[in-house]
């Protein structure tokens, strides 16, 4: 038990320092941000979501700004919820296959008391690059805007988990696009929450292409393997969840 607290505590020291030390190298290109001020004044608290294979950078870029984040409470969130809390975010716990509920309510209860949260919404076990509809409920009953996140680098490392997690490689280039805000009506039909579930996931994919764009790198694979175009990938057969480097 002893062993297990304290390999924990250096997993948690050094992932912290690593990703902070690899984010600080890169060069980063930010486009979008400015209207986030105006937006907070006019409408309060945000709604920021990104893919779960890019959030670490989006995150970081966030940082010590009182903001809170779901994580899943699956054990590969235990580690990255620690490095978040270094980096000053209050974490909630849940997914949308555990304590959903309890975490919708208390990220509804969070943004209305006058904090953004960030949320990934294909998390915590996909499928890859495909919104689940709790984001849509949170921001139907909490009324706050959707800001969809974009993020890519020019380099990484690339993990054979079942999201292709992605940490980029220290010194890369990088960019970050932000997404025209979504508003999620109060009064939404059970129909149409299908429809707004799309509109975010594609706007969503949207700034995602536009970051590896901006990068001159091809787009990434869609979540049945196929890119924009309609080819198939060599991302399109599933593959098993795990922590191995490609």
């Amino acid at each position: 038990m002893a062993w297990d607290r304290t390999n924990t505590f250096l997993a948690e020291r050094i992932g912290t320092w690593l990703m902070g030390a690899i984010a600080r190298s890169l060069r980063v290109d930010i486009v979008g941000d400015d209207m986030l001020e105006e937006l907070a004044a006019q409408h309060g608290p945000i709604c920021f979501c990104g893919w779960h294979n890019r959030l670490l950078v989006p995150l970081y870029h966030h940082r010590f700004n009182e903001g809170y984040v779901l994580v899943s409470e699956h054990t590969d969130g235990e580690l990255i919820g620690r490095v978040l809390q270094h980096w000053g975010y209050t974490l909630i716990r849940g997914s949308t296959t555990h304590g959903a509920v309890r975490a919708l309510i208390q990220a509804v209860r969070v943004v209305r008391s006058g904090h953004s949260i960030g949320i990934t919404p294909d998390g915590p076990r996909g499928p890859r690059y495909v919104v689940q509809p709790g984001l849509i409920f949170l921001a139907q009953k909490a009324r706050c805007p959707i800001v969809p996140m974009g993020f890519a680098s020019s380099r990484r490392w690339r993990f054979r988990s079942w999201d292709r997690f992605e940490v980029p490689k220290p010194w890369a280039r990088a960019a970050i696009r932000y997404g025209e805000p979504i508003f999620v009506p109060a009064e939404l039909a059970e129909e149409d929450v299908e429809l707004w579930r799309r509109r975010v996931e594609e706007g969503l994919m949207k700034v995602t292409r536009e970051a590896e764009a901006a990068l001159g790198l091809p787009p990434e694979e869609e979540a049945d393997g196929t890119t924009p175009d309609g080819h198939r990938g060599a991302a399109g057969a599933a593959r098993p969840g795990g922590g191995s480097l490609e």
